[in-house]
């Protein structure tokens, strides 16, 4: 696979092992929540009834699972890609051109 393609192939092979490790990380993210609070998680921060602490440890727990996520889904998808491919994962295209606000930043 060449150029276009093969980051097509590699994005697919992302999607699928986002999917599994996304519903990995959401249920860990419960556990989480249950293991440091024993109430619901906060859904709407803006609701009178949570409180700072809650809101704050919810947006810690969710926001290390995010950056989990993103970690072993990156990893995981260039791990399956070198073993299927023997090559390392496409990198994504390049921007074609700047635009005049990053040329004249250049000059500078």
């Amino acid at each position: 696979m060449a150029g276009g393609s093969s980051r097509f192939a590699f994005k697919i092979l992302s999607a699928a092992v986002a999917i599994p490790v996304g519903k990995l990380i959401a249920k860990a993210t419960g556990k989480a929540w249950t293991a440091a609070r024993p109430d619901n998680p906060p859904h709407n921060p803006k609701e009178v009834q949570t409180s700072w602490a809650d809101a704050i440890i919810f947006a810690l727990i969710t926001g290390i699972g995010a950056a989990l996520a993103q970690l072993v889904t990156t990893k995981g998808a260039d791990t399956v890609w070198r073993a299927a491919t023997g090559k390392p994962s496409p990198r994504p295209k390049e921007p074609k051109d700047n635009t005049k606000a990053d040329k004249e930043v250049a000059t500078l």
